[in-house]
């Protein structure tokens, strides 16, 4: 017997494409079917409902167990769910805190990408497993493709949420003015849908390319089936992050993400990054380390290789989906007291398999809560 699986993920979510859409459509041994809205012909036989943080169906958690005859509902959250109040979306969240906090407490499990997180989700629900993510490496969008061109790309790709992050570049980049016929400043995800976050994204902007005085290529956001295609852009990728506690609720995603494309990382020494003591990057603990980095790295392409192969090969090792699968499907066959066999992911919408080149297509859009 194998698992019946739902996911719901809402439509541009990225976190419902990483924590949903990916490890079910990668997932062995399983009947996958991934939507927001469940129809009736589906509900019968489900063993688990797998969901990122809310869902649809969490005004009435009894009347939904009750409805699809009292299947599993497996949580996930990965981000500190209590944003600090310097944050630009610190009063949406602070609304949505006790819907997510009832869902913490009503769930037969709670999944997280590290322990920290786990340990602020423990006083609501004593059942929580680490999960961290993981990239389907060489499928998908996650092969190596790069476009190369004349000058070194300087890439930083994250959200308008990152304002205080990204301020941590200004006076090291200032520094490359010397540089600049040799360099472009690649910034990804710009979204200027509103007059609110367009000032802030021409602010982060200004940063990041020395007021403009650098040269420079904006990517606006793209959806999560194809926002990859952005880091195609990146000969080097800069990953700054202020310390704290909630930064350290956070995943590396950022450097899987590169490595998936063989990107040589300079990143912040901090948590979450730092949890992994091996990866081979380029730590940066003060402001002249990012100058001292950038400039190492973009006179040499050699070592702009070699540390990418390097963290290729340290992410495929440790961080490849199938392989974190292994983990999720026993935690979840262990949730349930069932044995499964080889099944079908199947689309929402159709009566064919799904297999993980399609996966990405069920989720349209791209967001990140921080």
């Amino acid at each position: 017997m194998r698992l019946n699986i739902i996911g719901l993920s809402q439509q541009h979510s990225g976190c419902g494409y990483h924590r949903v859409l990916l490890p079910l459509g990668f997932m062995q041994d399983i009947k996958g079917f991934v939507c927001n809205i469940i129809p009736k012909e589906k509900m019968d036989g489900v063993d688990i409902v797998l969901y990122n943080r809310v869902c649809s169906y969490d005004n009435n958690w009894e009347a939904f167990r009750e409805l699809m005859n009292h299947p599993k509902i497996v949580m996930d959250i990965d981000d500190d769910w209590v944003l600090p109040p310097n944050h630009l979306l610190y009063d949406q969240y602070a609304e949505l805190a006790p819907r997510i906090e009832n869902n913490l407490r009503t769930a037969d499990l709670v999944t997280v990408t590290n322990e920290l997180l786990a340990s602020k989700v423990r006083p609501f629900n004593k059942n929580v497993e680490v999960i961290p993510n993981g990239i389907p490496f060489g499928r998908n969008q996650f092969t190596d493709e790069r476009r190369t061109g004349e000058r070194v790309s300087i890439f930083w790709a994250g959200s308008v949420t990152h304002e205080h992050d990204i301020k941590i570049l200004k006076y090291p980049l200032q520094r490359l003015q010397g540089q600049k016929d040799k360099i472009i400043m690649t910034m990804a995800g710009w979204n200027d849908s509103n007059a609110v976050s367009e000032h802030i994204w021409r602010k982060m902007f200004s940063s990041f390319t020395a007021g403009c005085t650098l040269p420079y290529r904006k990517i606006h956001a793209m959806e999560p089936v194809n926002y990859m295609a952005a880091y195609e852009h990146a000969d080097i990728m800069v990953i700054p992050l202020e310390s704290s506690e909630w930064h350290g609720c956070k995943s590396n995603l950022k450097i899987l993400e590169a490595a998936s494309k063989r990107i040589p990382c300079i990143v912040s020494n901090v948590k979450p990054y730092n949890a992994d003591t091996d990866a081979p990057v380029l730590w940066v603990n003060t402001q002249q380390d990012w100058f001292k980095h950038l400039n190492f790295l973009i006179n040499d392409k050699a070592a702009r290789l070699e540390l990418g192969e390097k963290l290729y090969q340290w992410a495929n090792k440790n961080y490849h989906l199938e392989q974190i699968n292994i983990k999720r499907r026993s935690i979840f066959a262990g949730l349930c007291q069932a044995q499964t066999h080889l099944g079908l992911f199947q689309q929402h919408g159709g009566d064919g398999e799904l297999s993980p080149a399609h996966t990405a297509g069920i989720v349209r859009g791209l967001s990140e809560v921080a």
